[in-house]
């Protein structure tokens, strides 16, 4: 609960900023619209590089393609409500689109979230439980469970803003809508949001355990060694995600415990951009560690340049 609220503050957050210096405006709006830009070219060129290739399209590269889809949405419906306030000062978009962006900024984390935890499950049974990994991680199987990540966050999401929650008001201090928790909420919403990394480390923890075993077994590692370097892949996404999201997500929890004028202002604001930060990432990770995607990042953004020399040369 707001801690100014329960001292009789009507409004907790006020929807204008303390006076900023220019150069300050601008580096913020700057920084927050190249990772609005980042976010959102990167993850289309994810979804494009899929579409291209066939070998991208294997059902377990589902949850790369809806973690690329909840980047996608981030990018482009609250990163640029974020760019706007912090350019204008003010939050001029009114109540109702501030619950829309709260809700939305809310159940994408938890999406990407539970993806993660699809994602080291998937590997957890490839490389840890080889025999079962067919039976279980299907076509339909992926599906329905990208699907149910999704329909979770939502329903958190809802419940939080409309059920057990205390609305949703423009934050100056972490330039976006964010959704007020009471003493009961917090705890579940809490749960919801950090037992996810204990699955994700105890899966990669077994997935470790089980490679360092098989290190001097050759036969294993030259059978594996697809699989090996897919699981490190979805390894540096998972650990990239957690090291920007994790001390967004701290932050955030003391924030609501302790009010959210708690921390500094410049705490607050990394919170967001640390979480934002998050949605731009994953195409660098795909480009330098996945030799498929790679090949793909490269036949489109130099596909213009590769036809003028092929040109050329014809003539």
């Amino acid at each position: 609960m707001c801690r100014e609220e329960s001292e009789g503050n009507e409004n907790c957050f006020g929807d204008q900023f303390k006076p900023r210096h220019i150069a300050a405006v601008v580096s913020e709006t700057a920084l927050f619209s190249l990772v609005m830009v980042l976010a959102l070219f990167g993850n289309l060129l994810v979804c494009y590089a899929v579409y291209r290739n066939p070998r991208l399209r294997c059902p377990s590269n589902y949850y790369i393609i809806s973690l690329a889809l909840t980047d996608i949405l981030q990018a482009s419906c609250t990163i640029p409500l974020a760019v706007v306030f912090l350019a204008t000062s003010f939050w001029p978009f009114g109540t109702p689109v501030c619950y829309v962006a709260a809700i939305t900024k809310l159940s994408l984390v938890i999406t990407s979230l539970y993806t993660m935890t699809l994602m080291a499950l998937n590997r957890y049974y490839k490389i840890v439980k080889p025999s079962k990994y067919q039976a279980i991680f299907k076509k339909k199987f992926i599906v329905i469970t990208t699907s149910v990540a999704w329909a979770i966050a939502i329903f958190v999401a809802l419940l939080v803003a409309f059920v057990f929650g205390e609305g949703a008001k423009p934050s100056p201090l972490h330039a976006v809508c964010v959704l007020q928790f009471d003493e009961i909420t917090f705890p579940c919403v809490s749960l919801v949001f950090f037992t996810p990394y204990f699955i994700i480390g105890f899966c990669y923890c077994k997935i470790y355990g089980v490679v360092k075993t098989h290190n001097a077994n050759v036969s294993w590692q030259s059978s594996n060694v697809e699989d090996v370097k897919v699981s490190k892949t979805l390894l540096a996404t998972v650990v990239g995600f957690v090291c920007l999201w994790l001390p967004a997500h701290i932050i955030y929890s003391v924030s609501i415990l302790k009010g959210y004028s708690y921390f500094p202002r410049i705490v607050s604001l990394l919170a967001t951009f640390l979480g934002f930060t998050t949605s731009c990432v994953n195409p660098f990770i795909y480009g330098f560690m996945n030799r498929a995607f790679k090949s793909e990042f490269k036949k489109c953004l130099f596909r213009r340049k590769t036809h003028s020399v092929a040109a050329e040369t014809s003539t």
